[in-house]
């Protein structure tokens, strides 16, 4: 009896060994790993966090939007839709503007790019608070982002009439993720803010972009305007990439009247349509 009693304990010690391994090859199994885009956003979630410990804006500012959190609905299906792994080249803007990302939570995202041409769809809240000049539509928004409006109908145009092509190789995000307008709703960019504030906001938003760069494991970014380009060399880990400057497409850039042919030009000189394509 003694002797089946001792058989018995190895033999659940030995079930049990069992089951310990189970749970730990279920624990680490590829099923239960967290989706890429999830690991993006999260990062993007932190940036937030420390965003909103920072010191008072400058007294300009009175209003701050940061669509990343009132448009996460979109914002997410958009990480969901074309982050599914590392990219090879991201591209770069300086902040949302109202009526594109600031609507959507899609960085250059106007309305029509973002419903039409990405099938987007998603429920947009509002700001904590509001300018009465700057209100929030989402989706239903009526008026176009002029930059957003000429940068993805020619990034699809290169990547073969798809987005889906340039997608899997390429992505775009925002440096910042805020929107600074002042009492009578002028919109304040980045590159205008003054002080130890700017100083703050370059240095946060600089390391999260580390962070992402280094997540997406990328080989070339590519800047969306000369802010973004700067903010780029004065980090020595974004040195190490293919850093590019990329004329902003915004119409009220001077010399910009013909940003999408001479943008074209630009990526063909650079060599980034096999990128763009997903050739490579």
């Amino acid at each position: 009896m003694l002797k089946r009693k001792l058989q018995n304990q190895v033999k659940g010690k030995e079930n049990k060994a069992l089951q310990n391994d189970t749970i730990d090859v279920c624990i680490s199994s590829p099923l239960f790993a967290k989706p890429f885009w999830q690991e993006f956003y999260e990062i993007e979630l932190e940036l937030n966090q420390k965003l909103s410990k920072m010191t008072k804006p400058p007294a300009p500012i009175q209003y701050i939007y940061n669509p990343v959190e009132y448009a996460k609905d979109v914002h997410c299906e958009y990480l969901k839709k074309y982050l599914n792994g590392c990219k090879k080249v991201l591209f770069v803007g300086m902040n949302p503007g109202a009526n594109g990302m600031g609507q959507t939570g899609v960085p250059f995202g106007n309305i029509t790019s973002v419903r039409d041409m990405m099938q987007l769809s998603g429920l947009v809240d509002q700001p904590d608070e509001i300018h009465p000049k700057r209100p929030v539509n989402g989706l239903q928004h009526t008026t176009e982002e002029p930059s957003g409006k000429r940068l993805w109908p020619l990034l699809e145009k290169l990547a073969d009439g798809s987005l889906d092509n340039f997608f899997k190789q390429c992505f775009v995000y925002n440096f910042c993720p805020l929107i600074y307008y002042d009492k009578h709703g002028k919109n304040i960019t980045p590159n205008e803010l003054k002080g130890a504030y700017r100083q703050e906001i370059l240095n946060v938003c600089l390391e999260t972009l580390e962070s992402l760069i280094r997540l997406l494991d990328c080989e070339i970014v590519v800047a969306i305007g000369d802010y973004v380009f700067q903010c780029l060399k004065k980090s020595e880990y974004c040195q190490s990439k293919r850093i590019m400057k990329l004329a902003h497409p915004s119409p009220r850039a001077v010399g910009n009247q013909n940003w999408p042919e001479k943008a074209e030009k630009w990526f063909h000189n650079e060599n980034l349509l096999p990128h763009i394509r997903g050739e490579i």
